[in-house]
């Protein structure tokens, strides 16, 4: 099937979420990218194995879930960069390929010789993507990061959790992986420039930024009201009441608030008739400042299972869900029949669910996902597609530049 980035090539020089995420999501899309690692480490998220959480006896105790998780559909090239003919591989690429990107900190790759301005003189039309911790200006640009750092200086730490709590990170890399995915929409948007101007194109994105951006909403509320808002708690600074998650006769549901024109209807389902028109239980005392109508749900909802809930409400039109785990997750009709969630075949572990790509172009879903490459597993096709004579892949390997 033909794919909007058929026939784009890229560089991906990165390491762990942002840059290996961003650029796997240009491969589901259909750009080839190549992987450049170093021929003794590579991407350190192929050391962490599932044994290293699960301890020895879990399933697949050797293979990588967070490798798998970042580089399906990718190639692999190992290239030394600190010696000078590795980085001349590189700029041999850059010359021929439509995109580098990196998430090594700002200024690595320019003391290699492979920054914006120099590889501009190897192909003006270059894209080249920098994703960062902290942005590309400002006193932190060298400062190191993670993702647990960017949650905790953009404000999303403090307001997450139970009032009593510690400020609390997010359950999954969110900074990250939102970090990758702004990154993607930029190198997107800048291959749709360089096609209608001709000229390369450098993008900025750092996970910092993308949290702030992803918290306009309530970062927005401060600076207007000088307010600052509580934590999360079960829902959300703003929303509380009949928003969140309630305990089941056997787990739990999420409600995303009830309109006016649902209340009736919810109020009916759940034998709060008499809570309809009471003072307190309008719009804004359910929705907002909702401690009355929360207390009533509490009391109700554990009386009955979450599959009893959900049928009631569904057929009213209600907005909940079932609170789901991953192994629900995986087994999920809705992320199955999507492509959401897909078959992976790997060598190893066999016939595995992983998650899939979000992305549905013409209405093509993907069953199956591409292994992510061994460590190198393409260096020698990549260097005779770029000119490279068996006798100089042999010099190479020989100087220890593979």
């Amino acid at each position: 099937m033909t794919k909007p980035l058929d026939g784009y090539k890229v560089i991906e020089i990165a390491q762990e979420i942002q840059g290996p995420f961003a650029a796997m999501m240009l491969a589901n899309l259909g750009a080839d990218v190549v992987k450049v690692e170093h021929p003794a480490s590579g991407d350190l998220s192929r050391w962490m194995m599932t044994s290293l959480i699960g301890g020895p006896t879990v399933n697949n105790p050797g293979v990588s879930h967070y490798f798998i998780a970042m580089n399906q559909g990718k190639r692999s090239i190992t290239l030394d960069l600190k010696k000078p003919a590795a980085v001349e591989v590189v700029r041999r690429m850059a010359a021929r390929y439509d995109v580098l990107l990196t998430n090594y900190r700002p200024g690595v790759l320019d003391r290699l010789g492979l920054g914006y301005e120099q590889l501009l003189r190897v192909n003006p039309k270059i894209v080249y993507a920098q994703g960062s911790s902290w942005g590309p200006k400002g006193p932190w640009v060298t400062r190191p990061s993670r993702d647990t750092l960017a949650q905790a200086a953009s404000g999303l730490m403090a307001k997450t959790g139970m009032p009593d709590d510690p400020p609390l990170p997010a359950g999954i890399m969110a900074a990250d992986h939102s970090g990758a995915i702004s990154l993607a929409a930029g190198i997107l948007a800048a291959l749709l420039a360089r096609e209608r101007t001709g000229q390369g194109q450098k993008v900025d994105v750092s996970i910092y930024g993308t949290l702030l951006a992803m918290q306009g909403f309530e970062i927005n509320y401060t600076s207007l009201s000088g307010q600052e808002p509580g934590r999360a708690g079960r829902s959300h600074a703003f929303l509380q009441g009949v928003w969140g998650a309630f305990r089941t006769a056997d787990g739990y549901l999420c409600l995303a608030g009830v309109d006016d024109g649902r209340w009736p209807r919810f109020c009916r389902i759940l034998g709060i008739e008499h809570l309809e028109k009471a003072p307190g239980f309008d719009n804004i005392g359910r929705n907002m400042h909702g401690e009355r109508v929360r207390a009533e749900l509490d009391r109700i909802f554990p009386t009955r299972t979450t599959a009893q809930w959900l049928a009631e409400l569904n057929a009213a039109d209600i907005l909940v869900t079932e609170v789901a785990d991953y192994k629900s997750v995986l087994d999920s009709e809705q992320a199955r029949a999507n492509g959401y969630i897909c078959d992976l075949h790997h060598p190893s572990a066999g016939t595995v669910r992983i998650a899939g790509n979000p992305i549905i172009v013409n209405e093509e879903v993907e069953s199956s996902a591409k292994m992510p490459p061994e460590l190198g597993q393409h260096t020698e096709e990549v260097l005779l597609e770029l000119g490279y004579s068996w006798e100089e892949i042999d010099g190479l390997r020989t100087a220890q530049v593979l």
